[in-house]
């Protein structure tokens, strides 16, 4: 079993003190979740986007990727995680590339809804005043969200083909002699067997509904395999849907997907040395525009 002491990990800090005592208020983190292989490697990349940029790996990596829970456990593990970088709570943003799109759909839907629990409960202190008092825990508010070309899950089992019955614990021993290559593959495996067992949220509250963070989606301008006669990738079945799928769910949400944008590159080769300054500006305007700077 490995300890992780930087989970969520830094990437870059927000700007200096000198830049920032110009701003009103300061600019909120944005906070990455990992792909299906587990790692935050592709966020380190990045160039800076003028605001903190921190990246979430699977707490589980080593270990083979497994959670019993699947996704929504994965999700309030990492929601926990963020009292690290922030104990007193406050606005973030969520995003990340593929599976850390729908990491980040989870964790937002957890996050509102524990905004609303925690309301509830302080009304009902106050009007009990019971004169006691217990430990917060921090709450968090999601301004917005950037998928960067995450697919709509729900057809998705039927295009990865066959996936094992059981997971792949990896024991100490094994983990450690395990190059980080083959550990990613068995983190990708595990991630599409969650994913296949997912439910997507669905944002209502006791009988309220809830808002969906506004979300700024990437989609990937080119096709895996650019030849026709070979076999499409599974990430390209919602490639010649505008929302790469997520359509009839946006709607259902009240059109939170606020604006659509392509990034250089098919869905492996986003992060491209090639294609670094592309996807990191777009990053960066996609963060300022669901957390504009104020002057």
């Amino acid at each position: 079993m490995y300890e992780y002491i930087k989970n969520p990990a830094l990437i870059h800090e927000g700007p200096p003190r000198s830049a920032t005592s110009m701003l009103s208020k300061p600019r909120v983190p944005l906070i990455l979740v990992h792909d299906g292989g587990g790692t935050s490697f592709s966020y380190h990349l990045l160039d800076r986007i003028n605001r903190p940029l921190y990246g979430i790996e699977n707490a589980k990596l080593h270990d083979g990727g497994w959670w019993d829970g699947g996704v929504p456990e994965m999700a309030a593990h990492y929601v926990s995680l963020l009292g690290k970088i922030l104990p007193e709570g406050g606005d973030i943003l969520l995003g990340g590339w593929s599976m850390g799109g729908l990491l980040s759909l989870e964790m937002a839907h957890q996050i509102a809804l524990a905004a609303r629990e925690a309301k509830s409960r302080e009304t009902g202190e106050s009007s009990e005043s019971s004169g006691t008092s217990t430990p917060k825990t921090p709450i968090f508010r999601v301004l917005g969200m950037i998928f960067i070309d995450s697919i709509f899950p729900l057809r998705l089992a039927e295009l990865v083909g066959p996936l094992p019955e059981e997971p792949i614990i990896l024991s100490g021993e094994h983990s450690r002699t395990m190059k980080l290559k083959d550990k990613v593959d068995l983190n990708m495996t595990h991630a599409r067997m969650m994913v296949r067992f997912w439910q997507v949220p669905r944002w209502r509250w006791r009988d309220e509904a809830v808002p969906v963070p506004p979300t700024i989606l990437m989609r990937a301008k080119e096709f895996v395999n650019r030849n026709p006669a070979d076999d499409q990738s599974f990430v390209d079945y919602t490639r010649d849907l505008r929302l790469l799928g997520w359509d009839d769910y946006d709607e259902e949400h009240g059109h939170f997907i606020r604006d659509l944008w392509e990034v250089n590159g098919h869905h492996f080769s986003i992060f491209d040395h090639k294609y670094l300054d592309d996807v990191t500006k777009k990053v960066r305007k996609a963060a300022d525009k669901l957390d504009p700077p104020e002057f």
